[in-house]
C-alpha cells in the first residue's frame, strides 16, 4: 500500500507518496513522521492507494498520533483551497491543525571527535558553531540560532560538514500539545460504612468533611474542588488516603476560557412579520428531508433589524438535526458579545476559537469540537476549520467585513471565509447564511444572478418589554438621523476645534441626562505625524518610510514615536533632528488624543477607549465592553472595532469625528469601504427605547458614498458602485490576481516585478487570453514595509486559474487571487 501525503511547510505546491510498512495501520487524516529530502518532516496522509505513481518511494517512518488530525471533509475543502488560492495543499491542512500539533524538523550538530577531519580554514561563522558545540555539546538548529543571533552560519558550516569535522543528523521535535490533567480523590469504602469512619474522624473535622462530601456527591471531586469547600489542605486528603477510605486518581481538564462563566438564560422573542417570512424561507431549506445540495442565503437587513434572531432559530434548529454549527464574526472584539447572546439561549453548547486563546485553550477545543462535544463554535475566520464531525450550518456575521479574507503579510493560502464556508457547506449539504446592513458588492450582484438567495429585513427592531412569560415584547423604530457637517464651513467660522458645534452640543446634551455615546476615529495615537514648524522635516520610520505616529501614555510620560506597520519605536523628538529647531508641530488626531480632549473639554464624561492600544488581547477587549455595557463610562472612543455589530441600546449619539479617512485611498473599493463604515457607525446609535442621533464631520460632504450612507441607503449607493465596477471591469465583472514581490534591494524588486511582468504577458499571449489585462508593474501603495521594498502587478481575468496554469514565481512572489484590497 502507499499513501499521498502533504508534508509540512515544504516550498513546494505537490503532493508525495510513500510506502506503508507492514507493521503499521496508516488511515487517512493521520499525522505521520518522514524523510523528506535531507531531513525529518510531518507529512498529513490525504489518500490511499495500491500503486504509486513513482517508483522506489520511501517508507512512512512513523506514526505521530493515532488519529486522524483532519476530517474526511476538511482535506476535501483542503484541496479546494489549494486549487482556487494557488497554494499548497500542505499549506490549507495545516491551517486546521491548532498550535502545538505541527512541528518542523530540523538538525541537530555536534563535534565529530572520533575522526581525523580534513584541514580547512574556518570562517568567524564557522569557528563560533565550533567553539559553541564544544562548550555545549550537541546543539538543535534552533539553538544555534539562538546563540548565534543575527550570525549566517548554515553556509560556513557545510565544508566542515562535508570535512567530517562536525556531524548533522536530521532530528524532529515531539509535539508542543499536551492534555492537561488534575489531582482527583474519590470514596474507596461502600458508603454505608462512612458513618464508621466518621466516628474514628470526631476529632479531625477537616478530614470528616472530606469523607462526608464525597459520601453525599457520589463521585469523583478534584483536589482543588474538595479544598475549597472543605477547607481541608492536600496533605490531610492524602492521609485520609493512606488509611484506604478514598483512592486519588488524575482526570483530564479540558482547558475553556468560558469555564466558570455565567450567562443568564433567555428567552425567543416574538418574530416581527418580516423576520418570520425570513425565518419560513430558511426554515423550509433546512428541514427538507435528505437535501441533494446546500443553500446559501444573504440576509440583507438595516442595522438593528433582528438578523441575529434569524441565526439563533437557525442554529436551535440544525442542533435539533444532531449537526453542528460555526459562527463567524470579524473581530475578535465581538466574540466576548456574541458569546454572550449566544450561549443565554444555549448555555454550555458553546465554544470559542480564535488565535487570541491560549495554546492549551485552542488544542483542547480542537479536540472537543473533534470529539462531537461542542454543538456550536464561535470565533474570528479560523473558527471555519474546527473539525466537527456533521457541520450543517455556518453563519457569517457582518459578512462584508474585509477581515475574513487572509491576505499578506500573513502566508498562505490567502483564502476568503465567505467562499471558503459556502464550499465547506456543499461538501456536508448544509446552510449558509450570510448576514449584513452593508452586504459586500459581489455578493449583492450573485443573489442577483439568484447564485445565492436574498432575504430582506427593512425595518430596525427594538426590544419594548418583557411579557408576564417572560417573552421579549419587540417593535419597530426608525433609523436614527444623520447630520453631515461640513468641517471647511466650521474652519471658516472660527472653529478650530476637533469637534464642531452640532457634536459639541449634541455630547454634552447626551451627558447630561445620563445617556451613552461612541466616537469613532479610525486613527490610533495622539498625533498621526510630527512636523518641524521651520524646515518641514516630518519623522518618519526608517524601516518602512511612513510617517511616524506619536503615542504618550495616560500619565502624560512616555512620550514616543511609532511605526504601526513594523512597530518600529523611538523617542518623541525635543527638537529637530535636521535643523535644531524646538518649534515641532504634532498635526492629525488619533483616538487617544482624542480620549483626551472629551476628558478634558465636557463636563460628566467618564472616556472608555477601545483601540489596539488599550485592547491587545482577549481579556482586555472583554473588560472594555462590559464596562460600558455596565454602564461605567457613558463615552467610547475607539477605531473600527466599535462599529461592528455591537448592540448597546443605552447609545443614543454616534459621532464620526473625521469621515474622510478611507476616501482618498488608491483603491477600487475605497466608496464601498467607506460607505460600509460609515453605515455601520451609524447604526450603532438608536437600537433603543430611547432613540438616536448621528453626526458624520467630514471635509467632502458631496462625497457618493458619504451622502448614500447619511440616508441609510444601500440601494443608491449600490446603483452607482456596480456601474463605476462594470465600466471599469472590476469585480465582480472580473476577477483579480495581485502578484507581489518583496526584496530588501528596491532594484531587486523592480527587477523581479518586470521579469514577471513579461513572463506574465507571454503567459497571457500564449493561452489567448484575450479578455486579460495587466496593470504595472509599478511600487505598492505601502512601498517599504520592515526595511523590504514591495512592488506588484495586478491581473484583470476571468479565469484565474487557467491564467496561473502551470506558472511556477520565484522564490520571494505573492501569489494572491482575488484580493480585497490592491495597496
Amino acid at each position: 500500500m502507499y499513501a499521498e501525503l502533504a508534508i509540512y511547510q515544504t516550498p513546494v505546491r505537490r503532493t508525495f507518496h510513500y510506502t506503508i510498512p507492514p507493521e503499521l495501520a496508516i488511515k487517512v487524516g493521520q499525522l505521520v513522521e518522514v524523510s523528506f529530502r535531507t531531513g525529518l518532516y510531518q507529512g498529513i496522509v490525504v489518500h490511499l492507494d495500491h500503486t504509486s505513481p513513482v517508483p522506489n518511494a520511501k517508507p512512512i517512518l512513523e506514526v505521530c498520533l493515532s488519529e486522524p488530525v483532519v476530517t474526511p471533509t476538511q482535506i476535501a475543502l483542503a484541496r479546494w483551497m489549494a486549487e482556487t488560492s494557488f497554494a499548497s495543499l500542505s499549506a490549507c491542512l495545516w491551517l486546521m491543525l491548532p498550535p502545538g500539533v505541527a512541528r518542523r524538523g530540523g538538525m541537530i550538530y555536534s563535534l565529530k571527535t572520533d575522526a581525523e577531519p580534513t584541514p580547512i580554514k574556518l570562517n568567524q561563522a564557522a569557528a563560533s558553531v565550533v567553539s559553541l558545540l564544544r562548550d555545549r555539546g550537541p546543539l538543535r538548529t534552533a539553538q544555534i540560532d539562538r546563540a548565534l543571533s543575527g550570525v549566517s552560519w548554515r553556509e560556513g558550516i557545510r565544508p566542515l560538514v562535508a570535512g567530517g569535522l562536525i556531524t548533522a543528523e536530521p532530528f524532529l521535535p515531539p509535539p508542543d500539545a499536551r492534555t492537561q490533567t488534575v489531582k482527583t480523590a474519590a470514596l474507596n469504602v461502600p458508603a454505608d460504612e462512612t458513618h464508621t469512619i466518621l466516628s474514628h474522624l470526631r476529632n479531625y473535622p477537616k478530614q470528616a468533611a472530606v469523607m462526608e462530601l464525597l459520601t453525599s456527591r457520589g463521585e469523583a471531586l478534584t483536589l482543588e474542588q474538595i479544598t475549597d469547600e472543605t477547607g481541608a489542605s492536600v496533605d490531610s486528603i492524602k492521609r485520609i488516603a493512606k488509611k484506604g477510605w478514598i483512592k486519588l486518581g488524575e482526570r483530564e481538564r479540558f482547558r475553556d476560557p468560558l469555564a466558570g462563566k455565567i450567562y443568564p438564560k433567555s428567552e425567543p422573542p416574538l418574530l416581527t412579520m418580516d423576520q418570520e417570512r425570513v425565518w419560513a424561507r430558511i426554515h423550509e431549506t433546512m428541514v427538507a428531508s435528505s437535501p441533494k445540495h446546500s443553500h446559501a442565503f444573504l440576509v440583507h437587513g438595516v442595522t438593528g433589524s433582528g438578523k441575529t434572531e434569524i441565526y439563533l432559530r437557525a442554529i436551535e434548529q440544525t442542533l435539533h438535526q444532531g449537526r453542528q454549527v460555526i459562527v463567524l464574526v470579524p473581530e475578535i472584539a465581538l466574540v466576548a458579545p456574541t458569546v454572550g447572546r449566544f450561549a443565554a439561549r444555549f448555555p454550555g453548547r458553546c465554544a470559542v476559537v480564535n488565535s487570541s486563546l491560549s495554546d492549551g485553550e485552542q488544542y483542547d477545543t480542537w479536540r472537543r469540537a473533534k470529539a462531537g462535544t461542542v454543538g456550536i463554535i464561535i470565533g474570528a475566520r479560523s473558527a471555519l476549520f474546527s473539525p466537527l464531525p456533521d457541520p450543517g450550518l455556518v453563519i457569517i456575521d457582518e459578512e462584508h467585513d474585509d477581515s475574513y479574507k487572509q491576505s499578506p503579510p500573513l502566508p498562505p493560502p490567502y483564502y476568503h471565509a465567505r467562499e471558503t464556508a459556502e464550499k465547506l457547506m456543499q461538501i456536508t449539504k448544509g446552510t449558509l447564511i450570510l448576514g449584513s446592513a452593508t452586504p459586500d458588492v459581489r455578493s449583492v450582484y450573485r443573489a442577483e444572478r439568484e447564485e445565492i438567495i436574498s432575504l430582506r429585513l427593512p425595518d430596525r427592531v427594538i426590544v419594548t418589554g418583557i411579557s408576564p412569560e417572560g417573552t421579549p415584547q419587540t417593535s419597530s423604530a426608525p433609523l436614527p438621523p444623520v447630520q453631515v457637517i461640513d468641517m471647511r464651513a466650521e474652519l471658516r467660522e472660527g472653529n478650530r476645534s476637533m469637534f464642531s458645534r452640532a457634536l459639541r452640543e449634541n455630547l454634552q446634551r447626551v451627558l447630561d441626562v445620563g445617556e451613552q455615546a461612541i466616537l469613532f476615529l479610525n486613527r490610533r495615537g495622539h498625533s498621526t505625524f510630527i512636523l518641524c514648524r521651520d524646515c518641514g522635516y516630518v519623522a518618519r520610520c526608517p524601516r518602512c518610510d511612513i510617517p511616524l505616529t506619536y503615542h504618550q501614555s495616560h500619565s502624560g510620560g512616555d512620550e514616543k514615536l511609532v511605526c504601526h506597520y513594523c512597530n518600529f519605536h523611538s523617542p518623541a523628538p525635543v527638537q529637530c533632528p535636521e535643523c535644531k529647531s524646538s518649534r515641532i508641530r504634532y498635526l492629525g488626531a488619533g483616538t487617544a488624543s482624542l480620549e483626551q480632549a472629551v476628558s478634558q473639554e465636557f463636563e460628566g464624561a467618564v472616556v472608555a477607549r477601545w483601540d489596539r492600544d488599550t485592547a491587545s488581547n482577549r481579556v482586555a477587549h472583554e473588560e472594555i465592553f462590559e464596562r460600558f455595557e455596565a454602564g461605567e463610562a457613558n463615552v467610547l472612543v475607539g477605531t473600527q472595532m466599535i462599529v461592528k455589530g455591537l448592540h448597546l441600546p443605552r447609545v443614543t449619539l454616534v459621532g464620526v469625528v473625521l469621515a474622510d479617512t478611507a476616501l482618498g485611498l488608491p483603491d477600487y473599493r475605497a466608496g464601498e469601504r467607506a460607505f460600509q463604515l460609515l453605515t455601520q457607525a451609524a447604526g450603532r446609535a438608536g437600537r433603543g427605547v430611547l432613540g438616536g442621533r448621528v453626526i458624520f464631520q467630514t471635509y467632502q460632504p458631496n462625497h457618493y458614498a458619504l451622502q448614500a450612507a447619511a440616508l441609510h441607503d444601500f440601494e443608491s449607493f449600490y446603483a452607482r458602485e456596480i456601474t463605476y465596477r462594470r465600466d471599469l471591469a472590476y469585480p465582480p465583472f472580473k476577477r483579480l490576481v495581485r502578484f507581489l514581490f518583496r526584496s530588501p534591494q528596491a532594484g531587486a524588486a523592480q527587477h523581479e516585478a518586470e521579469a514577471a511582468a513579461r513572463q506574465l504577458r507571454e503567459q497571457i499571449t500564449r493561452l489567448n487570453l484575450t479578455a486579460t489585462t495587466l496593470i504595472g508593474p509599478t511600487p505598492a501603495f505601502f512601498g517599504k514595509i520592515d526595511g523590504v521594498y514591495q512592488w506588484h502587478l495586478l491581473v484583470r481575468t476571468t479565469d484565474p486559474a487557467h491564467l496561473l496554469e502551470g506558472f511556477e514565481p520565484k522564490s520571494g512572489w505573492i501569489v494572491d487571487v482575488d484580493p480585497v484590497d490592491i495597496l
